[in-house]
């Protein structure tokens, strides 16, 4: 399988069971804000609790790099992995979507032909709307069933895996069957993981 350069944005649960998972076999850079964040990963140090995160730094020959620079990391990549918090308020039903945007307005800078893919958590209808705000046609969405604490596990051992894609855009649809292959290559159970990469009209 194509090997491919991969940016993930944000290294909390989500972000760098990703960036891990997916640089057994790729080139991968995660970006992050916090300095010490990014030192920690680059010492082979995980900066969450998550065992499996922590044996697989430390003792997997990962392509992996954590770096401040967005810049560089985007600019390379085929593929742009969205993993930064949404924070809920349920006092006003809102998702604070502000950093995905920043993301998806710096990619569109430096590396517009990226295929992002968003695994922030998001309200409906997102997607569609992100892509219509942004005149971006190469935004999709694929869901995360992580647990925290658990969340390399859960992508070695994946119950599913989603991808959201616009099926009208033949570019697209093959860009989120290659993503949805990528994740399972990473996995260790490789067999009877049902693998959906099609969301109608992008109702996502």
């Amino acid at each position: 399988m194509k090997k491919y350069k991969i940016a993930v944005a944000g290294t909390g649960y989500v972000g760098l069971s990703i960036a891990v998972l997916l640089s057994q076999h790729n080139e991968v850079y995660a970006v992050d804000i916090v300095p010490d964040r990014v030192n920690l990963i680059n010492n082979k140090k995980s900066p969450i609790q998550d065992k499996e995160i922590e044996d697989y730094l430390l003792t997997k020959p990962l392509n992996l790099k954590a770096t401040l620079d967005a810049a560089f990391a985007y600019s390379n990549a085929d593929f742009v992995i969205i993993a930064t918090p949404t924070n809920y308020d349920p006092q006003k039903n809102f998702f604070d979507t502000s950093a995905v945007e920043a993301v998806i307005k710096l990619v569109m800078t430096y590396n517009p032909n990226a295929v992002m893919v968003i695994k922030s958590t998001i309200p409906v209808g997102f997607t569609k709307t992100i892509r219509e705000k942004t005149g971006s046609k190469n935004i999709i969405f694929s869901p995360e069933f992580l647990r925290e604490s658990n969340a390399l596990y859960d992508n070695l051992y994946p119950s599913r895996i989603i991808v959201g894609t616009d099926l009208k855009t033949k570019r697209l649809t093959e860009a989120a069957e290659d993503f949805a292959r990528l994740l399972k290559e990473g996995a260790i159970k490789r067999t009877l993981i049902p693998c959906l990469w099609i969301l109608l009209k992008l109702k996502l």
